[in-house]
């Protein structure tokens, strides 16, 4: 569904784009066909046609593929745990820098009176 909706914009940008108007500031060059949108949609549809066909007709690395998953699931707890350390520490130290920053104005601020 995600591709056949990335598909479809593509194509409604493409005849947005034809139709343009040379403006006074030029003509407007959407950026998703630089980045090609129209290819995420098509890897969008394959790997869905794909994962239909695997679920269909299973095989021995369709097992060996459960196997991995199952291993790659473990270490999401351990990437949310580094990510929530990160963030935490990251917040108390913007939150010290910003306690030193005010000090220092304070003691420049008496100093000059």
């Amino acid at each position: 569904m995600i591709g056949i909706f990335s598909v479809f914009m593509w194509y409604l940008l493409l005849i947005l784009y034809m139709g343009q108007i040379k403006g006074v500031f030029g003509t407007y060059e959407p950026i998703s066909y630089k980045a090609g949108c129209a290819l995420w949609g098509v890897i969008f549809i394959g790997s869905g046609v794909s994962i239909i066909r695997a679920t269909r007709h299973p095989s021995q690395l369709l097992k060996l593929g459960r196997e991995i998953s199952r291993v790659l699931l473990g270490f999401y707890p351990l990437e949310l745990g580094i990510a929530f350390t990160y963030t935490i520490f990251s917040c108390i130290g913007l939150c010290r820098k910003n306690e030193d920053a005010r000090a220092s104005v304070t003691e420049e601020a008496e100093s000059s009176l």
